[in-house]
């Protein structure tokens, strides 16, 4: 495999990323929350969502 046969695999997997990531949110926008968790941070335990709630 040659240097630009491997770029162009790596700009084609980051734009499969980026379409995921789109999907990812629409899924969590749609989701009916039910948040589990402790004083730090709640996660979703049907979409995966997290809220952090100390910084």
């Amino acid at each position: 495999m040659n240097v630009q046969k491997i770029i162009e695999e790596m700009k084609q997997l980051e734009r499969k990323i980026e379409v995921l990531q789109v999907r990812i949110n629409e899924i969590q926008q749609a989701c009916d929350h039910h948040f589990i968790g402790d004083a730090y941070y709640e996660t979703c335990s049907k979409c995966n969502k997290v809220n952090v709630l100390y910084y």
